[in-house]
């Protein structure tokens, strides 16, 4: 049995996939739809005035696009930072390039990881 703290409110629950108490999954359930039905009445709204209108904070909604929860190709005015140039996205974490980029860092370190070492035999020196 795994027990955490809930980052929200702190209570102590028993972690079962998601890292939040079940109340406070109740109640982001609960905003994550009020979001979504925003969302489908106005599909070209940003994400800044999405918060704003539905009064959910913004972290949540780049959350939620992150993981895939809200598509950001079906809502235009969605779009979020890439992690790691800051470039607007409509979902994910990395924009085309930058994930283009890391799978070639990626396949590099593969291949020189697989590559045969070279053998190199000691010498030994000895006075006579």
């Amino acid at each position: 049995m795994d027990l955490r703290n809930c980052p929200d409110c702190g209570k102590v629950f028993v972690y079962n996939t998601v890292n939040m108490c079940p109340d406070c999954r109740k109640e982001e359930e609960q905003e994550f739809i009020k979001v979504k039905e925003y969302l489908y009445k106005n599909p070209k709204i940003g994400a800044y005035d999405l918060s704003e209108a539905t009064e959910v904070d913004e972290g949540k909604i780049v959350r939620w696009v992150r993981e895939g929860r809200i598509q950001g190709k079906s809502f235009p005015g969605i779009v979020i930072p890439c992690d790691r140039c800051g470039k607007p996205i409509p979902e994910g974490r990395y924009c085309g390039s930058c994930s283009n980029e890391l799978a070639r860092g990626f396949s590099n370190a593969t291949k020189q990881a697989e590559e045969p070492s070279v053998n190199i035999k000691a010498k030994f020196h000895t006075q006579r």
